[in-house]
């Protein structure tokens, strides 16, 4: 959709004086909106049109910060079923997909937002229609902040000590310190195009193109301190076995699933969650796979022709993570899970 049209849909259905114009650039918008349409600046608001106000909820790049707004799994949760088409339009959800949120039992997100009002206003409208929820900042979650990669472990009687290389010193997790384990699969793909220069205006022709995919397990790792927030990651096929000892297998996913189960056995306290594989289509509206493009530039083929290559990079860990962040912030407050 044009902007042109964008601001057609926008502004149908309202008389000329209940346009607003924007301060900045002096252009009108469509009163439901928040910010400009044309500048990005907020708009003036008043008790008047309070009511009509909407979220935007355009897709956020990578890059950007935004704020999440997370359904909370408590157990009077649920808007009337007359509303719940409120609310699905208000977070543009299929009702389905807003209903099957609500009967996970987990903390999903439903919105995420590039500023902290219109994430508030979300929150202000769900209330009003019976649903509780909470709003959490990239930043606040730590989503930029890379996670630790596991590449050996040493089991101690009172503590995991984990390696990020055996040149660095480790981090040593007392046991009764590990708060949370997430297992789940991170997915990459590869997809290689390479298409044979067409003339002016022409679109080329594909000469050439192929897939790479893995698929690889990994668990989620995070203790009770709050220095530890970033969380630790242990991928299946890139760990040191070596602490099985006579456990150890002759496959890496053998041994991942001996050093699961080992995990799970002497971190008694912590949280074990394997329900990644379950949400990820939940997740998928809000937080969806990662994906980036890149140029592989021009080859000469022959005389006279050229190819040019690109490549896409599709994956779900920046999801993963996400998920892996949430949990554990809501872990931590003891809400991650519906309260009988």
């Amino acid at each position: 959709m044009s902007l042109e049209d964008e601001r057609a849909e926008g502004v149908r259905g309202f008389a000329p004086e209940q346009l607003v114009a924007c301060e900045s650039c002096s252009r009108t918008n469509a009163p439901t909106r928040m910010n400009c349409l044309y500048c990005g600046s907020p708009l003036p608001r008043n008790e008047e049109r309070a009511a009509l106000l909407r979220p935007t909820l355009r897709k956020l790049e990578e890059w950007e910060q935004g704020f999440n707004v997370v359904l909370l799994p408590v157990a009077s949760q649920g808007a009337a079923s007359d509303k719940l088409g409120d609310a699905a339009s208000l977070l543009k959800l299929e009702v389905a997909q807003l209903e099957a949120c609500l009967a996970a039992g987990r903390a999903l997100p439903v919105a995420r937002t590039a500023s902290g009002e219109e994430a508030e206003l979300i929150l202000e409208r769900l209330g009003a229609l019976g649903l509780a929820a909470e709003v959490f900042g990239d930043e606040a979650l730590g989503f930029e902040v890379p996670q630790r990669r596991v590449r050996a472990l040493d089991f101690e009687a009172d503590a995991l000590v984990l390696w990020a290389s055996r040149e660095e010193a480790p981090d040593r997790v007392p046991w009764a310190r590990v708060a949370l384990l997430v297992k789940g699969r991170v997915t990459q793909r590869r997809l290689e195009v390479e298409e044979r220069q067409g003339g002016f205006r022409r679109r080329g022709e594909i000469v050439d193109s192929r897939e790479l995919s893995t698929d690889e397990a990994v668990l989620g790792l995070y203790a009770f301190e709050e220095g530890d927030g970033a969380g630790w990651r242990l991928w299946a096929d890139r760990l040191d076995y070596s602490c099985l000892g006579a456990r150890k297998g002759l496959t890496a996913g053998e041994n991942f699933k001996t050093l699961d189960g080992l995990l799970r056995e002497r971190a008694a306290v912590a949280v074990y969650d394997e329900e990644y594989a379950r949400l990820r289509p939940l997740l998928a509206p809000v937080w969806p796979p990662a994906e980036q493009n890149e140029s592989q530039g021009v080859r000469r083929e022959s005389v006279g022709r050229y190819n040019r290559g690109a490549v896409t990079l599709i994956s779900n860990e920046a999801q993963f993570t996400r998920y892996t962040r949430l949990l554990s912030r809501l872990v931590r407050a003891g809400r991650a899970f519906v309260k009988e």
